[in-house]
């Protein structure tokens, strides 16, 4: 039940982050003051050599529990607690402003831009009172991780004792990673070790856009973001302004789908949108709310409920958004033990064999045949290179495509 929650939530805060992000490149808004004020507050990411970004459900446990009620999808007290303590942080910076960042080509194998080597940048999962139960760092071409297997099982509700034993067999340091310690390793033997095996061979080249395109689709883009979202300046909440954008959710869809419709014989696996917004997308105004603070953006918050008809106006589900600019640098963690290469690879091999799926826990996943592949592919959330590497790491058609519909 936690699954498809957490599922819903992040989906809808991509959704909500792509649309309030989009609001950066729309300098047509001058003719309303708050949007004026939300135009400029999107100009300022990226001047500052650091950032931060936290996504968190910002609801009670039995805020969330009155919410599945309500719905008809019952959650249980453990789910609801860990929704309301789980959130995910992601930080980046650099030596200089994060906007003048250019990315650099990959390894010669024809892979996707990867990004610049000066840019540092972690990942942090939290569950109760802040305690992280899953980081990784990148900084100067290093990769760092560290887990907390049993922490992640109390949260969801689970016998820590049970899942610790998924730590055994492991390399040592591999199991100490997963009870908190830090390992360090090249980040381009991870990349070599993703595109080998079951992957699917050498990368494909990134598609390119024509010049002349983009700047059509960019024309496009502004040209919807000003008709179809409108803004109200709701004054100061908690010394911070407050300002709501609305949007019809089905209109901005069908524009924004018309928009990307051009691009198709260029880009792979756009010919596979669709031509109209899908049924699942209300056919009625969103908000979203924006929080300014001293003119940059602080917050963005989106309640969950706006999308379910089921939901009242006293079962909110507001899930938020929280930025941070100029924030401390991101540093390498003191004392990690080095994996050499061979931990790695041995790491894949063990994620393989317990994988779930078709395959369940006596073995790796079943193969893909070509239909579900290009059934997973259809939406463009992943590329059949990415599927294909998913399959080989042991994940199966069902949690391959329920990650596909977390990224849609």
């Amino acid at each position: 039940m936690i699954r498809r929650s957490a599922r819903t939530a992040l989906a809808t805060a991509a959704c909500g982050a792509v649309l309030a992000g989009g609001l950066a490149a729309c300098g047509t808004v001058q003719q309303l003051n708050a949007a004026d004020k939300v135009s400029k507050a999107f100009e300022t990411f990226g001047s500052g050599k650091s950032f931060s970004a936290k996504l968190s459900v910002d609801a009670t446990p039995a805020q969330i529990e009155a919410f599945g009620a309500a719905t008809g999808e019952e959650i249980d007290k453990d789910s609801a607690a860990a929704l309301a303590a789980v959130s995910l942080s992601v930080a980046f910076s650099a030596d200089k402003p994060l906007k003048d960042i250019q990315p650099t080509k990959g390894s010669g194998n024809g892979a996707a831009t990867a990004a610049d080597p000066s840019v540092s940048a972690s990942y942090t999962l939290t569950g109760k009172g802040g305690a992280p139960l899953l980081e990784l760092r990148q900084v100067g071409g290093k990769a760092y991780a560290r887990g907390d297997l049993a922490g992640f099982a109390k949260l969801v509700g689970e016998n820590a004792a049970e899942v610790e034993g998924l730590a055994e067999g492991l390399p040592a340091a591999l199991g100490n990673a997963l009870k908190g310690q830090w390992v360090s390793f090249d980040a381009k033997a991870l990349e070599s070790t993703g595109g080998t095996g079951g992957a699917g061979g050498a990368a494909t080249p990134a598609p390119t856009l024509d010049p002349k395109a983009a700047e059509n689709l960019n024309a496009s883009l502004k040209g919807i973001l000003t008709r179809d979202l409108s803004f109200e300046d709701k004054g100061k909440q908690d010394g911070k302004e407050r300002i709501t954008v609305t949007a019809p959710a089905r209109k901005l869809a069908d524009d924004l789908l018309k928009a990307v419709e051009p691009l198709a014989k260029d880009i792979p696996n756009l010919a596979e949108l669709p031509k109209s917004a899908p049924s699942k997308v209300p056919d009625r105004p969103l908000a979203l709310d924006l929080y300014l603070d001293g003119g940059a953006l602080s917050a963005v918050t989106f309640d969950l409920a706006q999308l379910e008809e089921k939901a009242g106006p006293g079962t909110p589900l507001p899930l938020r958004i929280s930025f941070g600019h100029d924030t401390p640098a991101v540093q390498a963690p003191a004392g990690a033990t080095e994996l050499a290469t061979e931990d790695i690879n041995g790491l894949f091999g063990e994620l393989a064999a317990a994988g779930g799926g078709a395959g369940g826990a006596d073995g790796p996943a079943a193969p893909l045949t070509d239909a579900q592949i290009k059934e997973l592919t259809r939406d463009g959330a992943m590329n059949e290179e990415q599927v294909r590497l998913y399959n080989s790491l042991g994940l199966g058609y069902q949690d391959i495509k329920d990650l596909a519909d977390l990224k849609a």
